[in-house]
């Protein structure tokens, strides 16, 4: 039986047969060691309080300059990020005995927490809304419940990690897009001005947008790597799964929201998120991320996977870019 030993860093492969425990205990451990780097640049890079370091002074100055469509943008986004608890509690109850997926559950939640405020504080400082519409817009959040099970390959843990690459993925285009329009609609460069540059922080609520997609990318970043993970140690349960996810992806809450017809209209007209958008922004990009050039590329390692020798683990099989896999027995 082949097992891993379990150290910190890559897990030592002992050769022999792979069954389905030692694939898991190799993913269990490498998992945990991306979790720990993750968490460690988060402590020292994305430490940021939406209460205390954003430029709430500029916002008031300029927010008289966002447009009636931004301004909807910025309130859908609020209600989306506003079902984090939903989103937590899901994620904590599909890894209840998983410690390491739980743990970055909860610092996943952790960060998302500031992102739904951070919204807040651009809607209430530009003059776009008030404290009691924010209240009542809160209130009617909380009338619904978000989950995972609204959403196509998200009844396994596997499928839960896949969602939220692309999610994250496509939630960091839509804020850069919408931090785009901040700066040209306050008059701003698209390119961040020398005096940002020496300060460190973009004007007004563009800085919101900057901070918050900094994390995005982030959690897009450590979903990935899990992925990464399992396709290695199971390639045909990731790629089905990968193939089932991307078939009926779908942003989170999105029928949910308050405001939803509201922000589909604003989506709509001014393109912010289209089929084309995805595909080229995001959808291709995560292929590319995990090693694959194009849709025949994934097409053909889905359909490959399904013959692949039982029994072989990563040193004997490697995916190559075209999607089709390379056995070598002398690994």
């Amino acid at each position: 039986m082949t097992d891993t030993q379990e150290t910190f860093g890559t897990p030592t492969i002992i050769p022999g047969p792979w069954t389905r425990d030692a694939r898991q205990k190799a993913v269990d451990q490498e998992t945990l060691d991306a979790f720990i780097e993750y968490f460690g640049r988060a402590m020292e890079y994305r430490r940021w309080s939406p209460w205390h370091d954003l430029p709430v002074d500029e916002m008031r100055e300029h927010g008289h300059k966002l447009s009636a469509d931004t301004i909807q943008l910025i309130e859908g986004f609020l209600g989306v990020e506003e079902y984090v608890g939903d989103y937590v509690l899901n994620g904590l109850e599909v890894f209840r005995n998983n410690r390491t997926r739980r743990n970055l559950q909860l610092q996943w939640g952790a960060e998302e927490m500031k992102h739904g405020v951070a919204w807040e504080q651009v809607l209430l400082h530009s003059g776009a809304r008030t404290e009691d519409q924010l209240k009542e817009y809160f209130a009617k959040v909380a009338e619904h419940r978000w989950s995972h099970l609204n959403h196509k390959g998200m009844d396994t843990p596997l499928g839960v990690n896949i969602y939220a690459m692309v999610q994250e993925r496509a939630t960091y285009f839509n804020y850069e897009q919408v931090r785009l329009r901040i700066r040209e609609e306050y008059g701003l460069p698209e390119r961040i001005t020398t005096e940002e540059k020496l300060r460190g922080k973009e004007v007004g609520a563009a800085e919101a947008f900057r901070v918050v997609s900094v994390d995005e990318i982030a959690h897009h970043a450590i979903f990935l790597k899990v992925v990464q993970i399992y396709l290695r140690y199971f390639p045909e349960e990731t790629l089905e799964t990968m193939e089932e996810v991307f078939s009926g992806f779908n942003m989170p809450a999105l029928r949910l929201i308050p405001n939803r017809r509201q922000f589909i209209r604003a989506v709509s007209k001014t393109k912010l998120h289209t089929a084309e958008n995805h595909r080229e922004f995001v959808h291709n990009p995560v292929l590319r991320a995990v090693g694959l050039e194009d849709d025949a590329a994934f097409n053909r390692a889905v359909q490959e996977a399904k013959l692949l020798p039982q029994g072989l683990g990563p040193e004997h099989v490697s995916l190559g870019k075209n999607g089709q896999f390379v056995i070598s027995v002398s690994a």
